[in-house]
C-alpha cells in the first residue's frame, strides 16, 4: 500500500499538531515547577510551610539549691513536627559562655522540658538559656529565657 502526497501532508500534520501539543505541556510543566521552586523562600512559603516559633517561655526567679524547670512546650511547629529541641547554656550575668563551660549539668537538654540544679548564688547571678528548635524540613528558631537564682537571703519578687 502506497501513501499518496495528500496522505502524507495529513499525517505530517498530526504529527506536528501532537509535538506542538506535548512541546506546550512541557513548557507549562517547567514554569509550574520552576513557580513552586521559587516561593519556597519566599512570603508565600510562610503561607504553605507556617513558621516555626521556638518558646523558651518567660524570664523568672528562683532560690539557690532548687530544681529549675525550663518549658519550651510553647514552641510552635506549624505543619511539621520537632525533630529537635536543644537548651544551651549561653550566658551568666550578661557575659557569654566560652567552649561550652556550663557550669552545671542540664537534664533533658534534648527534650520540650529540660531541668538543672540552681547552684549557690551570693546576691542574684542571671543564668541566659537558648532554647533551639529545628522540624523536619530543616527549619530553625530559637529563643532565650532568663532565669535570676537569688541567694537565700535576697528578697524574691516579680521580674
Amino acid at each position: 500500500m502506497e501513501l499518496s502526497p495528500k496522505s502524507l501532508f495529513i499525517v505530517d500534520m498530526a504529527c506536528i499538531r501532537m509535538n506542538k501539543s506535548v512541546y506546550i505541556l512541557v513548557v507549562l510543566a517547567t514554569l509550574f515547577t520552576g513557580m513552586q521552586l521559587l516561593t519556597w523562600d519566599t512570603a508565600d512559603a510562610g503561607k504553605k510551610y507556617p513558621r516555626i516559633r521556638a518558646d523558651a517561655g518567660n524570664d523568672f526567679k528562683v532560690l539557690e539549691n532548687q530544681e529549675v524547670n525550663l518549658d519550651g512546650s510553647g514552641s510552635k511547629g506549624g505543619f511539621k513536627k520537632f525533630v529537635d529541641y536543644e537548651w544551651e547554656l549561653v550566658r551568666v550575668n550578661g557575659v557569654k559562655l566560652q567552649n561550652n563551660n556550663e557550669p552545671f549539668a542540664i537534664s533533658n537538654d534534648d527534650k520540650s522540658k529540660a531541668s538543672f540544679m540552681a547552684p549557690d548564688v551570693s546576691g542574684e547571678v542571671i543564668y541566659e538559656f537558648q532554647l533551639k528548635v529545628r522540624d523536619e524540613v530543616d527549619r530553625e528558631d530559637d529563643d532565650v529565657v532568663k532565669v535570676h537564682v537569688m541567694n537565700q537571703q535576697v528578697p524574691v519578687g516579680p521580674t
